[in-house]
């Protein structure tokens, strides 16, 4: 056992001795959907629910616009290969990142499988993310998977009309808490200081009471190393 030891701590300084770390910027921009899942426990669902009364169904999906800035440290153990690979084949990033998010959909209520009312639903998300990533560097194509969490001040705006009788009721709430993320996604190296980022990111972001919203966007950007 201590033979074992011994040899993973050798291969922690040997890898820590060839590490190279870099510093860099990041900008991006986002388009996509949301999907909303909401339930009489929801301010949401309670809003509907007091408008049209119960069986209602939310239904529809609407753009997402988004956009994100970051700053991380980009982190590469195995600096040693660098004969073979410019770059390492292999890195961590940990990222700080704000980012906004504007949702807009004008869609329709259904009650018992019949469209009677137009609904107009906003969502406002100033978000605040740390994110983790892993990429896997083929000379100077990276692909990469990663990980985030943190928090998101959101807000949310509902009208509903009437179809019927013309009227229209509408309510904003605050629906802030914290939000979860996962990534997908491929990078190009343009130069040393330049790549080029293409991903898709999931952002689960649950309301204060229960709902649940998803987003969905495919994001474009640039790291610009520091």
């Amino acid at each position: 056992m201590k033979k074992i030891l011994v040899l993973i701590g050798m291969i922690f300084i040997t890898c820590a001795a060839n590490a190279q770390i870099e510093y860099y910027t990041s900008i991006k921009l986002a388009v996509g959907s949301t999907t909303i899942y909401v339930d009489d426990n929801t301010t949401l669902g309670d809003y509907l629910a007091a408008v049209s009364g119960a069986g209602y169904k939310y239904d529809g999906s609407g753009l997402l616009l988004g956009i994100s800035s970051a700053v991380g440290i980009d982190w590469s153990p195995n600096k040693m290969y660098v004969n073979q690979h410019p770059y390492g084949w292999f890195h961590l990033r940990l990222e700080g990142e704000l980012g906004y998010n504007y949702y807009s959909h004008d869609g329709k209520l259904r009650y018992d499988y019949q469209i009677t009312d137009k609904i107009n639903v906003n969502l406002k998300h100033l978000s605040v993310l740390a994110n983790g990533y892993a990429d896997f560097r083929i000379n100077k194509v990276i692909p990469y998977v990663g990980l985030g969490a943190g928090y998101s001040f959101g807000k949310a705006e509902i009208a509903v009309i009437n179809t019927e009788y013309g009227d229209e009721h509408s309510d904003s709430d605050d629906d802030s808490g914290f939000i979860y993320a996962l990534y997908l996604g491929v990078g190009y190296k343009y130069s040393d200081i330049t790549t080029f980022d293409l991903g898709y990111r999931r952002v689960y972001a649950p309301t204060k009471d229960d709902g649940l919203y998803v987003f969905s966007m495919l994001r474009l950007g640039v790291r610009l190393r520091i």
